[in-house]
């Protein structure tokens, strides 16, 4: 009597199919993770760059606003802020700021652009405070407001 004792070695056809498609699978979800998380990351760059943007804004326009001549400080549409500065190199002249109203336009100061991709300026003014507030475009609803003290000389 003869016995025969088959050593296979190696894997079925169905064994190899099985794991190539469980493999694909992984992949796919590995692929559309790293896709989710690179626009993420992208938007978040882009979120804090504009953040970055809009406070160099508003600290350009603290510091002329800060330099404003008592009385001088007018607010156009909420839109416009001109003023006679004080300010040791530009002293009597006259600065404006403007943006008009058209989302995505840009922000002025004196004719330069001081920020692109604006949503919302809005500025408004009482007797010894400046209100201002920006928003950009790509921000989200997020609006960064600040509150000027003119160093009025008496």
């Amino acid at each position: 009597m003869k016995t025969h004792c088959q050593n296979r070695a190696g894997f079925t056809l169905i064994e190899v199919i099985a794991v190539l498609a469980l493999s694909g699978i992984a992949l796919v979800f590995t692929a559309m993770l790293l896709v989710t998380s690179t626009k993420v990351f992208i938007s978040n760059k882009d979120a804090a760059e504009d953040s970055q943007k809009i406070q160099v804004a508003m600290n350009r326009l603290v510091k002329e606003l800060t330099f404003a001549d008592a009385g001088t400080v007018g607010v156009t549409d909420g839109r416009t802020v001109q003023w006679t500065s004080s300010h040791p190199d530009r002293l009597g002249e006259a600065e404006t700021a403007t943006w008009n109203g058209t989302s995505g336009s840009s922000l002025t100061l004196q004719g330069a652009a001081l920020l692109d991709n604006v949503s919302v300026f809005a500025v408004s003014s009482t007797a010894d405070t400046i209100t201002i507030t920006l928003r950009s475009t790509r921000s989200d609803g997020v609006s960064n407001t600040t509150m000027i003290h003119p160093r009025y000389d008496q």
